[in-house]
């Protein structure tokens, strides 16, 4: 005997309710389809179902793009569109915190303010519109993050951390995805800092080791610095660098340097390998 799971229905879905081509904001419906299936109806627009096929109100996977539910309710549309394209564009891995997220609407931006106890305040946005505040903490500043917004509920962040995955590869928890998608942009505009000053990112990242001293698992970042190098991907600058990071500020086990490039993090040459293509 086998059993089958039901999935609950979104409550809102892109949809097509009417004669026309457009794609509206359908909201879910007492009215089911043939087969019992669910049905929306355009509760922003008030576009006409008269005249529909059997299908009509079926949920479809095209962004909205009614112009009428777009301004009626931005957010709600423009959440629904990117999970849309998601599913057509694969996940994202973030370039700085390893994160892998749906899609890359979710962001933070802008100068962070200081909140009360020493909190800091992040500006999160969803595409181009501001959506809401997240505050993270001195003390878990990596893993413990809260928010505030009017404009996203707690069941949109809540399926957007269901599909986040940390660099690790563990899942992710709404505090979780927060804190690293603050933690990226924080980065990515240290990073953008030492580029305008002609001088080239890179970090120390550093393996959790094992009982007998072996790395193991995902590496994560400890340190960041500058090289005097270019930006490019010349395996000869590469192993200048590696060379002078040896020198300057050896890797200790479990550890590896990496260098920003214009393709993202590469792994620079360990001294050993450098010494033996001088040879």
């Amino acid at each position: 005997m086998t059993s089958t799971t039901q999935t609950r229905p979104a409550q809102l879905a892109p949809v097509r309710v009417g004669r026309g081509r457009a794609v509206h904001l359908g909201n879910l419906s007492s009215i089911k389809g043939p087969a019992g299936e669910p049905r929306y109806v355009s509760s922003s627009c008030g576009a006409s179902t008269r005249g529909d096929t059997a299908a009509a109100g079926a949920a479809i996977a095209e962004p909205i793009d009614c112009r009428t539910c777009t301004k009626v309710n931005p957010v709600r549309v423009a959440w629904i569109n990117a999970t849309v394209i998601a599913g057509t564009s694969g996940p994202v891995t973030l370039p700085h915190t390893g994160l892998t997220v749906p899609h890359t609407q979710l962001r933070v931006d802008g100068p962070a303010q200081l909140g009360s106890g020493r909190a800091e305040q992040h500006q999160l946005y969803l595409g181009d519109r501001f959506v809401g505040w997240i505050t993270t903490h001195p003390h878990h500043p990596h893993r413990s993050a809260t928010y505030r917004t009017n404009s996203l509920g707690g069941r949109e962040l809540d399926e957007y951390a269901q599909q986040c995955r940390l660099f690790t590869g563990e899942p992710a928890t709404v505090a979780d995805v927060l804190a690293e998608l603050v933690r990226e942009h924080i980065t990515a505009a240290d990073i953008a800092e030492r580029l305008a000053a002609s001088r080239t990112p890179v970090r120390l990242m550093q393996h959790i080791l094992d009982g007998d001293g072996q790395p193991t698992g995902a590496p994560y970042p400890t340190i960041y610095a500058s090289a005097s190098a270019p930006l490019t991907t010349d395996p000869a600058w590469h192993r200048a660098v590696a060379r002078a990071l040896h020198r300057d500020s050896p890797a200790g086990p479990g550890q590896h340097w990496q260098i920003w490039t214009p393709t993202g993090w590469t792994r620079l040459p360990d001294i050993v390998d450098v010494d033996q293509d001088l040879g």
